[in-house]
């Protein structure tokens, strides 16, 4: 399974004499971004192996999709980051923690039945879509449009690629799929401290919820005015660094889940070192931070 075909990924240094001589937090940020590119570079390789097999069944599509979706994403992150973007970088990193969660939970309880429920979760729209084209051309009489037979073609091959009937789809069936929220998935793959502490309030962002606003795109005078703040946060290594190191390890989970223990095997050791060197610029960037002080930090 390993032979040649897997390439190789350039190792970042991260030399103690050289991050406790940073004299600015950007410095902190601009190694974590080439550690995260290195781990990025691991999901990459991840999203492209494909096991024993020379192809995904559905339910394996499900679990390396999302390794997919999370490499792109990650390719998204980074590149907000390098532009300074801290308010889509937040935007970007809670659906990367959202896809990592996925994936464990996934993996950890992997099954036909899991995988239904994955796949007809999503398919509830597709149902409700279906539906409202055929009342619409009902009321005409069977009168077809050109769009129409486009968007039911269109959805009779999700559902055919998803090996499920559209009308299986219980659409009074409100549960999320799995039967369990973001935070449930969180914590049965025991990440929920880091759900709470880290990536929670990611929702806001998302949402554009009012605490979003408050923090990001609002200036307030401490009394009963606001005006528009224009201007982009910085991305802090914080947020970089925790991202990679969860990644790390969902990487490990991933090899061992795909390819057993020839793949375990190899990127274990790896994947190992570079969370040691995650691990070195943390400890670097809180000695940094223990000397300063608000509003420096």
């Amino acid at each position: 399974m390993l032979g040649h075909s897997v390439p190789k990924i350039e190792r970042v240094e991260v030399r103690q004499e050289t991050v406790l001589s940073f004299k600015s937090e950007s410095e902190f940020t601009s190694l974590a971004v080439s550690l995260m590119v290195e781990t990025a570079s691991y999901c990459c390789v991840a999203a492209g192996t494909m096991g024993a097999e020379p192809t995904w069944d559905r339910d394996k599509a499900a679990v390396g999709g999302n390794m997919v979706r999370q490499y792109k994403l990650l390719d998204s992150f980074l590149d907000q980051v390098c532009q300074r973007r801290d308010e889509t970088s937040m935007i970007l990193a809670r659906l990367v923690f959202e896809t990592t969660v996925n994936i464990r939970f996934l993996i950890k309880n992997f099954s036909k039945s899991l995988i239904d429920s994955y796949v007809a979760y999503s398919l509830r729209h597709e149902r409700k879509l279906r539906d409202k084209i055929r009342k619409a051309i009902h009321a005409r009489n069977g009168v077809v449009l050109p769009i129409e037979d486009r968007m039911l073609q269109s959805i009779e091959r999700a559902a055919k690629s998803a090996r499920i009937a559209l009308d299986e789809i219980d659409l009074k069936d409100k549960r999320p799929w799995g039967g369990k929220n973001t935070f449930d998935k969180a914590r049965d793959v025991d990440l929920e401290e880091l759900y709470l502490a880290a990536f929670g309030g990611g929702s806001h962002s998302i949402h554009g919820n009012w605490q979003e606003i408050y923090a990001n795109h609002v200036e307030w005078d401490g009394e009963a005015n606001f005006e528009p703040k224009l201007n982009w946060r910085t991305p802090r290594p914080q947020m970089v660094t925790t991202l990679a190191l969860v990644i790390n390890e969902t990487l490990k989970i991933y090899f061992q889940f795909i390819g057993e223990d020839e793949l375990s095997d190899h990127f274990t050791p790896l994947l190992d070192d570079l969370r040691s060197r995650v691990v070195e610029l943390i400890d670097a960037h809180e000695r940094y931070l223990s000397t300063k002080h608000w509003p420096a930090i």
